[in-house]
């Protein structure tokens, strides 16, 4: 069947894992040595600006502008291990207190740098927060039921499967859906439950959480 499929379609037959769009495809969970494209295309950045003479502000910009949204588009994808997000906090924090020199020190804990401007900080935003709260909105999605969404929909059908996010075990499926589903606690204290007819309302609760779907 399968060699017919392939022969019918052209399709190439391919192996886990493999990459699309940059990142990878992944049958298991995300490790440090699956994450090694990231930080290698942070590396290639910085070696680039090796003959460019950057003042602090600039070396400043470019965190903001250029290396953060490399992080940006794998923490949309990927619970980010933790050490990578070190790996990363690392190289640049080393380019914007040294630049592409040996010589420098850091003159601010990194916690302090990451906080907003007005809050005494340079607005470097913080990849552990920033990965949990794109997580989150993957989560959200999940909650609000978003039928445009494939994923939501394979979500709908192989996990939940007319269960309850807020109920459902945080115990089976694969790593990165139990993850996922540790989020919800970070988002219970924003949701509102409201009854209306009762069609759509579980009326249960477990561990403290009403099911809502």
């Amino acid at each position: 069947m399968r060699e017919h499929l392939l022969a019918d379609l052209q399709f190439q037959e391919g192996h886990l894992p493999l990459r699309y769009l940059g990142l990878p495809l992944l049958a298991s969970r995300l490790s440090i040595s699956d994450c090694q494209p990231l930080l290698l295309k942070i590396d290639s950045r910085i070696k680039g600006w090796d003959s460019i003479q950057l003042s602090f502000a600039g070396r400043l910009q470019l965190i903001k502008s250029v290396l953060m949204s490399l992080n940006v588009y794998w923490a949309m994808a990927f619970i980010l291990p933790k050490g990578v997000i070190r790996a990363v906090e690392k190289r640049m924090r080393h380019f914007l207190w040294k630049g592409n020199s040996a010589v420098g020190y850091p003159k601010v804990a990194w916690s302090e740098v990451c906080r907003p401007r007005e809050e005494g900080g340079l607005g470097i935003r913080d990849i552990l927060a920033l990965n949990k709260a794109l997580m989150t909105r993957h989560l959200w999605n999940v909650i609000q039921s978003n039928q445009s969404s494939i994923w939501v929909q394979w979500i709908a059908h192989t996990h939940l499967r007319h269960k309850s996010v807020w109920t459902i075990d945080a115990k089976g499926g694969s790593w990165g859906w139990r993850k996922l589903l540790r989020l919800r606690s970070a988002l219970l204290p924003y949701i509102e439950f409201k009854v209306g007819m009762g069609k759509s309302f579980l009326f249960g609760m477990t561990h403290g959480i009403a099911s809502a779907l």
